[in-house]
């Protein structure tokens, strides 16, 4: 009889000290559609647990429940499928009233996918260049198309030119999944080792550089594009192009040159310079449509600010609508022209 109490004793007090209240909270996400769950190894990696189900309350999540000691676990939304990008937590319950914060970065069905192919080749170049796709999430029929330069620079440090990236993947999931953008597929066109001949339709005597720019653009729009069109669920009719420095350069020709093509350009810090501004005769004879979102950074030469204000006005005198920023801290790198991309695709996509 005492051991049976004994054992009864035992038992009570490892339970009363292994079981504490806990308190989990999500505070960067506005309300979604599906529930939020607690998943870990506590209940068997079971997905969509009703015991461990938060409640939205005052603009944030809230889970309160009793568990202890070590813990593993990762929040979903209902299914491994529905499960946040991060892959495991570790957390340990060692006391009453713990309050363990996290911020979710997203779920794998909310979180687009790269697709890259490699050595494209270019019959307008006779070369080839890698290929990388953005495919986002909410991916349906008849997406809207942007096709951008420097494609190594877009998505990956690891390929980027001064080891920054613009991050445009991670950019593209937020606004897609708040619902700010209809979601996009972005065609990342890596550069070659004539890039600046490929950027510009007209040769700098100064660079020794240029004048293979309507081949790159032919590239685009006869290759390119035909090849996004047939395996991807594109909108023919919405099509976009962007790029930074020689890359808007050449994405303000482009749409001049094609406007029953491009419905509109991205240009960031362009080099209007390049080849004598001669840009700037070819805009003038052949005025561009749709939208074009241009900017620079003061920080840059102050020649790019005097010409990007030049080429500001001279738009203006057409039927494009043009948004135009002067980033007042600006300076001509990939760092400033990821950041300011959330506002040039939102401006070309939905203004």
């Amino acid at each position: 009889m005492k051991k049976l109490f004994f054992i009864f004793l035992t038992l009570s007090i490892t339970i009363s000290i292994f079981s504490y209240t806990v308190y989990f909270e999500i505070k960067n996400l506005e309300k979604l559609e599906d529930d939020i769950f607690l998943a870990g190894s506590f209940n068997s990696w079971k997905y969509g647990d009703p015991n461990f189900k938060f409640e939205f309350k005052n603009g944030k999540y809230i889970l309160k429940t009793d568990l202890s000691g070590v813990i593993k676990f990762t929040v979903n939304r209902g299914s491994k499928e529905k499960s946040e990008t991060k892959s495991v937590r570790i957390a340990r319950i060692f006391k009453d009233n713990i309050k363990i914060k996290l911020f979710v970065k997203g779920f794998s069905d909310m979180k687009g996918k790269l697709i890259k192919y490699e050595n494209f080749y270019s019959p307008q170049l006779k070369n080839f260049r890698d290929i990388i796709v953005y495919i986002p999430p909410k991916y349906k029929e008849n997406l809207p198309v942007i096709y951008m330069h420097d494609g190594q620079n877009l998505f990956d440090k690891k390929t980027s030119f001064i080891g920054i990236e613009w991050k445009i993947d991670e950019t593209l999931d937020e606004l897609i999944n708040n619902g700010e953008i209809e979601p996009i597929i972005v065609v990342g066109i890596y550069n070659t080792k004539d890039r600046l001949s490929e950027y510009s339709p007209w040769y700098d005597e100064k660079f020794k550089a240029g004048g293979k720019g309507d081949s790159y653009i032919k590239f685009i729009v006869e290759t390119l594009k035909p090849f996004i069109d047939n395996n991807f669920k594109a909108n023919k009719e919405k099509t976009f192009i962007g790029g930074s420095s020689m890359g808007g350069l050449i994405s303000l020709y482009a749409l001049a040159k094609y406007p029953e093509i491009f419905s509109g350009a991205i240009a960031m810090s362009p080099s209007l310079f390049f080849a004598n501004e001669k840009i700037f005769e070819y805009i003038k004879d052949n005025p561009p449509k749709g939208k074009i979102y241009m900017d620079v950074g003061k920080l840059e030469d102050k020649e790019m600010v005097i010409l990007a204000n030049k080429m500001k006005e001279i738009l203006n005198d057409f039927s494009v609508k043009i948004y135009f920023r002067i980033d007042e801290n600006g300076k001509h790198n990939e760092y400033f022209w990821g950041k300011r991309f959330k506002d040039a695709i939102k401006k070309i996509l939905n203004d």
